[in-house]
């Protein structure tokens, strides 16, 4: 693994990422792979936003938080996903507020836009025309995530279903139609997961709306055979081959469809490498080069001396 970044920088989002579970409180944990240290902030750490704001340390912020921080200052916005993509999956009141709140971010001077995916990148520029200068894929540790499976004869398919949009509905249909194997989430501690992924026979993911799933990228670095639909990343220029896919719409309308899709794909004994797709696209080493890359445009547009040579 190459060498992290020698810099301190702030993560700051709406939850604390030592206390919360979710993608972007995942994504800040992973930081820590990148960068030589990570100070987690939240709206709710007003003083300590104060003295970041005298130290200059970069801050890596959660796309609609950019204008948390004063007009002028320079900080690196990330975009996790596209809220009126989602919204028009979902229909969700929360999801409306955050495309709101993502297209006013939009207009926000001094930010260094940077995605986790290219389609989300391109889908930021058709709509508000900040498209993101960088796409870094969310990195996965694979020395946590090893592939080595402790599966022989299990029945156990993991599933991270826990609203809504993420199939939480679907779930019992499966169960009900399989009998003799057993779908339950992936519903532990952090330090917990890989170790829980290994017993699995394989992973399913049925997602109206997905930006770049940490969780699947988790999954397929643990070469497991994975189900998902073909939304966020799936639709992705450089997106993941050796994994199922099945459209959205049949897996929410159709419960045959569905069915047949997901008994299909228990039943095939074809040869899956997912964790390729994990080493060529979404390892630490090519984070920390495409962090880098970011860290020494954020110099130039900030004007602060940061130690960094513009990499090759």
């Amino acid at each position: 693994m190459s060498r992290r970044i020698p810099l301190t920088v702030i993560h700051y989002s709406s939850r604390h990422p030592r206390v919360a579970a979710g993608g972007v409180e995942r994504f800040a944990r992973t930081l820590e792979l990148i960068f030589e240290r990570v100070e987690y902030l939240t709206p709710a750490c007003q003083k300590e936003r104060r003295d970041a704001l005298s130290r200059q340390v970069p801050v890596i912020c959660d796309n609609q938080l950019v204008r948390d921080w004063p007009d002028g200052y320079p900080v690196i916005g990330f975009q996790h996903g596209v809220g009126a993509v989602k919204f028009q999956a979902t229909r969700s009141l929360a999801h409306w507020r955050l495309a709101r709140a993502q297209k006013r971010a939009a207009r926000r001077t001094q930010t260094l836009w940077v995605a986790c995916a290219e389609w989300v990148a391109s889908a930021f520029d058709r709509l508000y025309g900040n498209r993101a200068r960088h796409v870094i894929y969310y990195s996965v540790d694979y020395d946590r995530f090893d592939a080595r499976l402790d599966n022989v004869d299990s029945r156990l398919i993991l599933h991270d279903a826990r609203t809504r949009h993420k199939g939480k509905a679907l779930i019992p249909r499966l169960v009900s139609a399989f009998n003799g194997w057993r779908f339950e989430p992936l519903a532990c501690r952090p330090e917990e997961v890989p170790d829980r992924m290994r017993k699995a026979r394989a992973f399913i993911h049925l997602s109206r709306y997905e930006g770049n799933s940490l969780v699947c990228n988790e999954e397929m670095a643990m070469n497991l055979p994975c189900l998902f639909t073909r939304v966020g990343l799936m639709n992705d220029p450089a997106a993941p081959t050796d994994v199922t896919l099945v459209d959205a719409d049949i897996a929410f309308g159709s419960h045959g469809r569905l069915i047949e899709t997901v008994d299909a794909f228990l039943q095939s004994e074809r040869p899956r490498d997912p964790r390729a797709w994990v080493l060529a696209h979404a390892a630490p080493s090519r984070s920390i080069h495409g962090w880098r890359r970011v860290m020494a445009d954020f110099q130039e547009m900030s004007g602060w001396s940061l130690g960094l040579e513009a990499p090759a």
